[in-house]
């Protein structure tokens, strides 16, 4: 007997019986994988049975009606609260009509004479229980997908009216006009503005959602709303990929108490039931309409706010406020760092350049938009090393800068950017690696490492040697073979060189620039300086500027 169009797919059946060779019989008696059917297991009672459906996950149990421990109807039943969506046959003997009629009542589809079944009609009973299961899942899908077109239409609606509460003109009346149309019912004219933000975005869309982003947002708001809504009224709309922004009004008066366990439940049941973890943020109450305005206008602040933050929920009264900081000199000082382990062939310390550069970002609270540039920056010269290297040919398709590019700007949060740092960074090094230069001893690129982090502070040829764990004349005349510099020299050349980026990248006062480097006596930095350049800090500065307003002038013209 050939499988009807029906069945695409293998469905697996359960078979229950006390009785060993009534097992053995029916699963010799039919070919099942002729049919579409495979036995997935085998149960000698019903609470065996029960064990076994969580991992075995049938689409079809055949049950005796009577077995020691719990019989056949105890295990339709069962079923039939637990798991609707299987179906039940029943085999029976003559006299127990009664159990079959109890059993049909609490769900099985069918039953059978055990003395008296034919396996053709049994495998036919069972096929039309699988074209029905197929088309209960034809309908189903077809009505999440109505329900999800329906989601997108309104999503754009909602969208729309949401972009018109944040425009600067409008008036309290107009506001009022756009709440109204967004469905939303604001109790005595008062709410709270939450943002979420998913963690991992670009990583949960790709993996979990197939890159189907209509299908990640309907089952956020889906879930989001049916929480907020359950004893307050609100609206969750996509501000951006990966950020929604919730405007929810309590039906009784909100202290930040009820404010935090709203935020924790949609949290929790994010984590918990979807494993997607999430940042969400409140604090921002609102009193009328106007008020409401001006908390929207307070979102970018808030996502900028929740770049530092772990997943979990956070009250935006208890942030730090971003400080731009002068990155310029640190990075300028990557820069030269990056420049001398490409030449090096030493691509391993470029993750750990680009992990403590985020980690001084982290601790300073930079602006998000100012950490990505630098991001994008140092990537953007590491590429260009490796090309003035032949490292790498122009153009190569095996690092992608403009994908670099995309996503460190779709990164929502420090931890993410970190691991799309790691990423590139690792590949870099790869091709780094292949440079296949001649390179310095390990001991002696851990310690240019060292003094390209630490030039700021007091460093000794004692600390570099234990750091590196060798003895100190040793190691002395290890970096002198090794790097043609003594020391000391090149630990003033690190220090003399960045300040000369510093006295013409920035505005900073010579003293000011001096400590920066690592020098706390402003004259013996004067005198250091004049000997390596031949120029005083003020004399170097003044002419290396004229040079460069005259290229700019020509340059114009």
């Amino acid at each position: 007997m050939k499988p009807t169009e029906e069945i695409t797919a293998m469905y697996k059946v359960l078979i229950v019986d006390d009785e060993i060779f009534v097992r053995m019989g029916l699963k010799l008696s039919i070919e099942w994988e002729s049919h579409g059917f495979t036995v997935a297991g085998e149960a000698s009672n019903g609470i065996e049975a029960l064990k076994k459906i969580p991992s075995i996950a049938p689409d079809i149990v055949i049950s005796d009606i009577k077995m020691p421990g719990m019989d056949g109807v105890q295990l339709i039943k069962a079923i039939s609260e637990r798991y609707p969506y299987i179906k039940c046959i029943v085999l029976s003997n003559y006299n127990e009509f009664e159990l079959v009629k109890e059993a049909m009542k609490f769900g099985a589809v069918d039953y059978f004479l055990k003395v008296t079944i034919e396996p053709e009609k049994l495998v036919a009973a069972m096929r039309q229980i699988c074209a029905e299961k197929a088309n209960e899942k034809r309908i189903m899908d077809d009505w999440t997908e109505l329900k999800q077109t329906i989601h997108r239409h309104q999503t754009v609606i909602d969208k729309k009216f949401f972009l018109d509460l944040i425009k600067p003109e409008l008036n309290a009346e107009t506001v009022r006009s756009r709440v109204e149309a967004l469905g939303l019912n604001l109790y005595d004219n008062r709410g709270h503005i939450f943002l979420l933000m998913l963690c991992d975005y670009e990583r949960l869309s790709a993996l979990r959602f197939r890159s189907d982003r209509d299908l990640l947002e309907f089952t956020i708001l889906n879930v989001a709303e049916e929480l907020i809504n359950d004893q307050s009224s609100g609206k969750i709309i996509e501000l951006t990929p990966g950020a929604y922004a919730a405007i929810v009004s309590f039906k009784e008066q909100a202290d930040e108490r009820m404010v935090h366990s709203l935020a924790l439940r949609v949290y929790t049941a994010l984590r918990d039931y979807l494993s997607i973890e999430t940042i969400i943020m409140h604090g921002l109450a609102f009193e009328g309409e106007l008020q409401l305005r001006e908390g929207l206008l307070q979102l970018e602040q808030m996502k900028q706010s929740a770049f530092y933050a772990a997943s979990g929920v956070v009250s935006t009264e208890r942030r730090h406020d971003p400080y731009d900081g002068a990155m310029h000199p640190t990075y300028m000082g990557i820069k030269k760092q990056i420049s001398q382990f490409v030449q090096l062939g030493s691509g391993e310390f470029i993750p750990t350049i680009l992990s403590d550069f985020l980690d001084n970002c982290y601790k300073q609270r930079l602006d998000p938009p100012i950490v990505k540039r630098y991001v994008v920056l140092i990537a953007h010269h590491i590429l260009d090393e490796l090309i003035m290297q032949d490292g790498l040919p122009f153009g190569s398709p095996d690092l992608d800068i403009e994908q670099v590019e995309r996503q460190v700007d779709n990164c929502l949060t420090i931890r993410e950017l970190k691991d799309v740092c790691e990423s590139f960074a690792e590949e870099y090094a790869i091709w780094i690696r292949k440079l296949g230069r001649p390179t310095l001893r390990e001991e002696v690129v851990k310690a240019i490492d060292y003094i390209h982090r630490h030039y700021r502070e007091r460093v000794t040829l004692e600390d570099v040697a234990e750091y590196v764990s060798m003895n100190k004349s040793y190691f002395s005349r290890l970096f002198k073979q090794e790097t043609s510099e003594m020391f000391h020299e090149f630990l003033i050349r690190t220090r003399l060189e960045q300040a000369q980026e510093l006295l013409l990248s920035t505005d900073a006062r010579i003293g000011d620039i001096a400590t920066e480097v690592g020098y706390n006596d402003i004259f013996y930095f004067n005198r250091a300086f004049k000997a390596y350049t031949g120029m005083s800090p003020s004399e170097y500065r003044n002419k290396e500027q004229s040079k460069l307003d005259v290229n700019s002038i020509t340059t114009k013209k």
